[in-house]
């Protein structure tokens, strides 16, 4: 089925920052940003009978993302598809998914499923595979209990829950963190966050109110190791304060802590996000991103809502999270415009700030002239 054009989901120009540790930054991160005179690739596939009603089918959602991965990279079999993408059998895979709280919001289940058996056929051994997000509480909500079973494919939350018997993977004081001038306010699970703070009392080690007002977001221990290739499996969701929680806000977000800061709803554009994406921790070592759009949840909340939710069993497979999210963003305007019977036209989202951002700063392709989409057969 060939896919709808769509359209830029952002028109605004772009306004001058002015600090100038911005341009220091993007200049020592621009190595590893999108060349943008290239195309961004796309493997595109639609096929409403992935599901039934809002449940997907295992087994056809398991060949369609295998179709997803040969049809992305031109090769015969998954399995030299991840070679080609730079996954090999002694890697530690992160298969970063987004955990919103609601199973039909969230990565799907067998998505997931879907592609670590992928990545298990393609000789990476089941426990060397780690699925992942911030927290347990949002994990086990939707759907992913942590579990450390021997000889199987892992489950792990950064921040542990409070009763958890599984460490949180933490986050890595050694390496050098985001630095972003917004100023924030530590909390609960972040890596300088002090107990004391919670009784509004600087504690005795820290510098008082520096603590609660910190430039830097650490990166998880996860993704800072030398040995480990990323795969994050986004999803179509619409988020209140962020337009799209989709690849890029999912991948970024939950690769650092102190992100209340970065989340900015009323900027015309946001570079923090496409920074972190293209930051040394992660660029190098994201291989693939894979957007679940099985549920397209156009507006509202993050939670489930069927007037505002439908079921094209979408997926779309690219290196580019950027090109990913403006697609998705094409899809939800359209759906908003009609939503359905007996619910009223719907505001357009308009410009989203963090994915215009990440244009800026070289971390994808969001002009549909530059996207080459290439259809799953």
């Amino acid at each position: 089925m060939k896919p709808a054009s769509f359209s830029p989901p952002f028109l605004s120009r772009f306004s001058f920052i002015p600090y100038p540790v911005f341009y220091i930054l993007l200049l020592g991160t621009s190595l590893f940003a999108q060349d943008s005179g290239s195309k961004s690739r796309v493997a595109y596939l639609e096929n409403p009978n992935l599901l039934n009603n809002y449940d997907p089918k295992p087994e056809p959602v398991k060949k369609a993302v295998a179709s997803l991965l040969t049809t992305l990279t031109g090769k015969d079999k998954p399995a030299d598809a991840w070679k080609d993408l730079g996954v090999s059998p002694g890697d530690t895979v992160a298969v970063k998914i987004a955990a919103l709280g609601d199973t039909r919001t969230s990565t799907a289940q067998e998505v997931v499923n879907a592609v670590t058996a992928s990545l298990v056929d393609a000789g990476v051994q089941p426990d060397s595979i780690i699925v992942w997000d911030k927290l347990e509480r949002d994990l086990t909500r939707s759907g992913f209990p942590v579990a450390t079973p021997k000889d199987k494919v892992q489950t792990r939350a950064v921040i542990a829950g409070a009763t958890s018997d599984t460490p949180g993977l933490g986050w890595d004081p050694d390496t050098a963190p985001y630095f972003n001038p917004t100023m924030g306010e530590l909390m609960y699970g972040d890596l300088k966050f002090q107990p004391a703070l919670m009784d509004g009392l600087p504690s005795p080690k820290s510098g008082g109110a520096a603590d609660r007002t910190p430039y830097w977001s650490y990166y998880t221990k996860l993704v800072t190791r030398k040995d480990v290739k990323i795969v994050n499996l986004g999803t179509m969701t619409s988020d209140p304060d962020l337009g799209i929680y989709g690849c890029c806000a999912s991948l970024a977000l939950g690769s650092v802590d102190n992100t209340r800061r970065l989340m900015k709803a009323n900027a015309d554009q946001d570079t923090s996000i496409g920074e972190i994406l293209i930051s040394d921790p992660l660029k190098p070592k994201t291989v693939l991103h894979i957007s679940d759009g099985l549920i397209v949840k156009f507006a509202g909340s993050r939670s489930f809502d069927a007037n505002y939710a439908t079921a094209p069993g979408i997926l779309l497979a690219s290196t580019d999270p950027v090109a990913l999210d403006a697609m998705a963003l094409d899809r939800f305007e359209k759906l908003r415009a009609n939503p359905g019977p007996g619910v009223p036209p719907i505001p357009r989202i308009g410009n989203v700030p963090h994915v215009a951002g990440a244009t800026l700063v070289g971390a994808g392709n969001a002009d549909p002239a530059k996207i080459e989409i290439i259809n799953v057969k």
